[in-house]
C-alpha cells in the first residue's frame, strides 16, 4: 500500500480504537498533508494527529481513558508508542519527521527478506543469525511487504554489512546472480548519501523556538533542520 492508503487506514482504525472522535477523525482524513505523508502504523497516525494539532500533544497520554471495550491492550500500546515518536525538547512536528524517516528506512526489513538474500547468497549464515538478533519489532498487519533490498541496507546501516562489502557484490567479478545484483544495485540507492554526481534539490525545513526552564528564565533560540543527508535519504526511498 501507497502512504495514501496506509494513512487513512490507520487513522480510522485510531478511531475503531476510540482514540479520535467523529470530528477529529474527519478533520484527520480531510487534512491537505495527509496525502504526502509516510504514514503506515496506527501510533504514527497519532503521532500525527498530535503533530498537526488535531489532537493536542499533551492530551496524547489521557486519551487511554477513550478506549473502545476490549481495545484497551491496544489503545494503551498505539498511545504509547505515539508519546515516544513526538515527546522531546523539539516542536512535535520535528520529531514526528525524525521517527518517520527512522522508521521507514525499516520498512520491508523482515525474517523472510533476510531468509532471500542468504538463498541469493548474499549474506552467509553468519551474518543471517546476526541480523535475525537484530529485526525490529513490527505488528504483521501493519509491516511493509519483505524487501530484499531494504534489508540489505539495513544490515548495512546496522554493520551485518560494511559498506565495502556491499559495494564487493556489486562489482562485474562477483558470483552473484542476475536477480541478486538487482537487489544490489537497490540496496546500493538506498544507502548513499548522494546520487552520483546528479544534484537533486529537496527542500528542509528548520524552527526555532524558546523555552522555559523551570527558573523561568528562557532559554536562546533552539534551531532544529531536518538535515540534507535525511532529506535526501528520504527522497531516495520514496521518490523512486
Amino acid at each position: 500500500m501507497n502512504p495514501q492508503e496506509t494513512g487513512p487506514r490507520a487513522l480510522s482504525h485510531l478511531h475503531t480504537l476510540g482514540l479520535l472522535t467523529d470530528a477529529e477523525h474527519a478533520q484527520a482524513l480531510a487534512h491537505p498533508d495527509l496525502p504526502n505523508t509516510p504514514l503506515r502504523t496506527p501510533s504514527e497516525a497519532l503521532g500525527w494527529a498530535a503533530a498537526k494539532g488535531i489532537v493536542a500533544p499533551e492530551a496524547l497520554p489521557g486519551l487511554r481513558d477513550r478506549a473502545a471495550p476490549g481495545a484497551q491492550d491496544e489503545a494503551h500500546r498505539t498511545v504509547a508508542n505515539a508519546v515516544a515518536m513526538v515527546s522531546g525538547q523539539a516542536p512535535a512536528w520535528v520529531l514526528l519527521e525524525i521517527s518517520l524517516m527512522a522508521n521507514r528506512l525499516e520498512d520491508g526489513v523482515t525474517e523472510s527478506a533476510l531468509d532471500q538474500l542468504q538463498a541469493l547468497q548474499l549474506i552467509d549464515p553468519a551474518q543471517h543469525a546476526q541480523a535475525l538478533s537484530l529485526l525490529p519489532a513490527q505488528e504483521p498487519e501493519w509491516a511493509a511487504p519483505a524487501s530484499p533490498a531494504a534489508t540489505l541496507a539495513w544490515a548495512v546501516r546496522t554493520g551485518v554489512l560494511t559498506p565495502a562489502q556491499l559495494q564487493a557484490l556489486a562489482s562485474p567479478m562477483s558470483a552473484v546472480s542476475p536477480e541478486g545484483r538487482q537487489v544490489v544495485a537497490d540496496a546500493l540507492v538506498r544507502t548513499e548519501r548522494s546520487s552520483g554526481g546528479h544534484t537533486k534539490t529537496v527542500r528542509t525545513r528548520s524552527v526555532t523556538w524558546h523555552s522555559t526552564g523551570a527558573s523561568g528564565s528562557p532559554r536562546a533560540g533552539k534551531v532544529i533542520a531536518v538535515v540534507a543527508v535525511a532529506a535526501v535519504a528520504l527522497y531516495l526511498l520514496f521518490a523512486r
